[in-house]
């Protein structure tokens, strides 16, 4: 668990990374204890800084480390699936998801961004599947579903079978 001070460091930073103050929230990350750097929310928070600022393969590498040390939470797995899309690219990005689902077969962000990547390879019979399941598992996605770029290839072949 992490003291006040170390908290009010990781606020401070995530503050700074909503400004898009980088170099600022990295100051403050910095500013957290040594033995507080490998901790869940310190490794997020760096995470959402690396994201935030396009830094592809520095949150490819933290999310990899909480998928590690927190392997039950799957939001680490979209985390380091968003990130390998950019460092790496789609395919091993689709890999990422592929094992994540094997854990996590009913979390609908996986299904629906397993749909993302599918679209965007034209695998659009498999896209359609993985969308209805995403959308089974979480109905709220369906506003996403319509707006999302990666899924337009999936839009424009159903409007023109229409």
């Amino acid at each position: 668990m992490l003291d006040e001070v170390q908290q009010r460091h990781l606020r401070a930073a995530s503050g700074y990374t909503e400004l898009g103050l980088f170099q600022e929230a990295v100051d403050e990350m910095e500013a957290i204890a040594q033995e507080a750097q490998q901790t869940v929310p310190v490794l997020a928070g760096w995470t959402d800084l690396y994201q935030s600022w396009q830094k592809w393969e520095e949150a490819r590498t933290v999310a990899e480390r909480l998928t590690e040390i927190d392997p039950e939470e799957p939001h680490w797995v979209i985390a380091l699936a968003y990130a390998t899309r950019r460092s790496l690219g789609l395919v091993q990005a689709q890999r990422v998801l592929a094992e994540g689902l094997d854990h996590f077969p009913d979390f609908a962000l996986i299904q629906y961004n397993l749909a993302c990547y599918a679209a965007q390879l034209g695998n659009l019979d498999e896209a359609t599947r993985l969308a209805r399941r995403a959308l089974e598992l979480d109905p709220k996605l369906s506003a996403l579903v319509e707006t999302d770029p990666d899924l337009a290839p999936l839009r424009a072949a159903r409007d023109a079978g229409d």
